[in-house]
């Protein structure tokens, strides 16, 4: 069993098995929700969590923009997509900037990878330095315990012509964590081979009220947007005092 190789030494994989993604729909979805809350075109935005840089690679149209992620494979596929960009190894939980943004961005469920309230705690801390007074913050949470299925059964495929891959799961549950065994099948043009491996991720189902008191606690006055960035998903938008 590997663990979350994905972000690492496969990290080419990422974008392919997302390839559904709209994040030109997305960054225009982000756009419009900072308006409203005073963040216009140019202000500094901050992406926690940015992964291989899909989202900053849109928002860059409109924002003076960087990334922050836990994984090096991330970073280096994402530095291939935005030269001048400035691009940090950090961890949510534990980074500082600079200087304060006007925006901050945790996207795509990335919170979930915070498995107890105390990890929480520490990112909401790092996220109210990290944002000046009246900056905006934007965290797209995973599923609601009450929405969450065990023994979903998933599947998602990419075709492309050099490289072809499978991702199937059947979802798990672990007291309050889901527990996602991904198995992969992954063919590249040249190799004779088919690889096979597993990975386990596990991701903390955590309420979204939760997550509203712990930034309200810290000083946020937050919102919950119900039409999000993907469907059937919410997001918290959380100004700073």
């Amino acid at each position: 069993m590997e663990n979350q190789s994905l972000y690492n030494r496969r990290a080419a994989l990422y974008d392919a098995i997302y390839h559904f993604k709209r994040y030109d729909d997305e960054a225009e979805r982000l756009r419009e929700m900072l308006a409203q809350r005073g963040v216009g075109d140019g202000s500094r935005v901050l992406d926690v969590a940015c992964g291989t840089g899909s989202h900053l690679e849109q928002l860059r149209r409109f924002y003076d923009v960087s990334g922050l992620d836990l994984n090096e494979g991330m970073l280096a596929i994402a530095r291939q997509k935005l030269p001048g960009v400035s691009l940090e190894l950090g961890d949510m939980a534990d980074f500082a900037v600079e200087r304060p943004h006007d925006a901050l961005l945790c996207l795509f469920s990335s919170i979930g990878y915070l498995l107890t309230r105390e990890q929480l705690e520490a990112a909401v801390r790092c996220f109210v330095a990290a944002l000046r007074p009246g900056g905006v913050l934007v965290v797209e949470p995973f599923i609601e315990p009450g929405e969450y299925v065990e023994g979903r059964i998933m599947l998602q495929t990419h075709d492309g012509e050099e490289l072809k891959c499978a991702r199937a799961c059947v979802s798990g549950l672990d007291g309050e964590h889901a527990v996602l065994d991904f198995n992969w099948l992954v063919l590249r043009a040249g190799q004779p081979e088919v690889e096979h491996f597993v990975e386990r991720h596990r991701l903390w189902l955590c309420p979204g009220a939760l997550i509203a008191e712990t930034l309200e606690q810290a000083g946020f006055s937050v919102e919950l947007e119900p039409h999000g960035l993907m469907p059937d998903r919410n997001v918290l938008v959380g100004t700073r005092s």
